[in-house]
């Protein structure tokens, strides 16, 4: 449920069935995730600590923690974004600056709170809440076929809203898809270090694009389709000026920037109290890694440590500066510039442990990998630049191979000790974090 607000929100209306795509999404993001997951198994340590040991250094793994605070905190602003305009639409308040400051601030209030005193709570609640929110969820697709008669052969065959033929619409789902790749092959390797066995991380790596890119894809669609013609006669009730066309738009308006409209105009408070309970554990969840990530940044950066309540703070405040800033709006763009840069984080941390290091611990750890640090900031930009200029909107799979192919070549004319400083024994290192 933290990726299904913004992602599903577009993806639900492409809804492409062929199994090319299916096929596609259940071989490519459980391999990364396996490949990242395993070396964090192997090392005990997390994404942004593995990133100082392999590919970037001590100082150069600023960038991982920096892409992995740009991850957590669009996540947070996202999330954020959407329970604002779902509060808004449940009890008609106006869009106010006096209404923003109000609901943003008692939100913000609340995931501090939980972040420093409350996130064991989160996380005991984690499955409850998630379970709550499948039934919920369920019942609505239950409510729209059984109850209100939509044919369930219409809402698989719905033809969605991008324009073009099939490879369009492939496209327009392979860039959301891949947008989000390196997200949870990260995450994976997150929680990968807890694993017991090898097998452990396998079904980690496997269960996490499963549930975000078939399961989350499948009821997503059934729900965004399927309750279309009620969801028009609710903006037709509220605004009679509305003709079915100008409705029709409206609602498709809920889908892209309003997931959770769905769940307040089909089952009203429950719906409502559904989408915060299950989002204040994500976002609990969100402020906390947010605030790990910033306090790897300014060590990295400033060798100082401030207190990881400090840091929750300050992650919700950089949220805010995100939601300001229109996160919402400009969804398409944050998601295509976070799947090229974790992408490339991510093939340069696999590259250096499994092609240069040949699955090896480093004797002494580098302040500065140049050739990591090059190696991520071109691929990067090769991809963003790709699907900006809509050249190629996949781009983030050129990102990750120009980091697997480019990494260990570059390492080869810029070997370790380049143009930088020993910083000391990895091993201890390692056992000091």
């Amino acid at each position: 449920d933290v990726f299904a607000g913004k992602k599903s929100a577009q993806i639900r209306e492409i809804l492409i069935s062929e199994s090319a795509w299916e096929e596609m999404t259940c071989l490519f993001a459980p391999s990364l995730g396996k490949l990242l997951a395993q070396i964090a198994f192997r090392t005990g340590m997390s994404s942004t600590l593995t990133a100082r040991f392999f590919g970037l250094g001590v100082a150069g793994s600023a960038l991982g923690s920096f892409i992995f605070s740009f991850l957590v905190l669009g996540f947070l602003a996202l999330e954020n974004a959407l329970l604002y305009e779902g509060t808004l639409l449940m009890f008609s308040l106006p869009d106010t600056l006096a209404m923003r400051c109000a609901i943003y601030g008692g939100m913000t209030l609340c995931w501090v709170l939980l972040a420093v005193f409350g996130i064991k709570l989160a996380l005991r609640s984690s499955f409850l809440l998630t379970i709550i929110t499948l039934l919920i969820t369920g019942f609505l697709i239950y409510q729209i076929i059984a109850i209100d008669h939509q044919a369930l052969h219409t809402v698989l065959t719905y033809p969605g809203i991008v324009p073009g033929g099939y490879w369009a619409k492939f496209e327009a789902g392979l860039a959301l898809i891949g947008g989000t790749a390196g997200t949870i092959a990260l995450v994976s390797a997150d929680f990968g270090r807890y694993s017991r066995s090898s097998r452990d991380v396998t079904i980690l790596a496997a269960l996490g694009p499963l549930t975000q890119n078939v399961l989350t894809l499948i009821l997503g669609a059934l729900i965004f389709i399927g309750s279309l013609p009620q969801i028009i006669s609710y903006l037709m009730l509220r605004d009679p000026s509305l003709d079915n066309q100008a409705a029709a738009a409206a609602a498709r308006h809920f889908a892209m920037g309003n997931t959770g409209a769905y769940y307040v105009i089909l089952a009203g408070m429950l719906g409502f109290i559904t989408i915060y309970a299950a989002q204040a554990k994500a976002q609990a969840i969100n402020a906390y890694s947010g605030s790990l990530a910033l306090v790897n940044l300014v060590d990295t950066l400033f060798r100082v440590r401030p207190g990881r309540a400090l840091m929750v703070v300050a992650g919700n405040l950089i949220a805010l500066g995100m939601i300001a800033g229109g996160i919402l709006d400009q969804f398409a763009a944050w998601i295509a510039w976070l799947g090229c840069l974790t992408m490339a984080l991510c093939g340069v941390m696999i590259a250096d442990f499994y092609l240069v290091r040949r699955q090896q611990l480093p004797e002494r750890v580098e302040n500065c990998n140049w050739a990591g640090i090059i190696t991520l900031l071109v691929s990067s930009a090769v991809g963003i630049g790709l699907i900006q200029s809509h050249w190629f909107p996949a781009g983030f799979l050129v990102t990750l191979l120009l980091a697997l192919a480019g990494y260990p070549l570059l390492r080869r004319l810029l070997p370790e000790g380049t143009a930088t400083r020993q910083v000391g024994d990895a091993t201890a290192l390692k056992e000091a974090h």
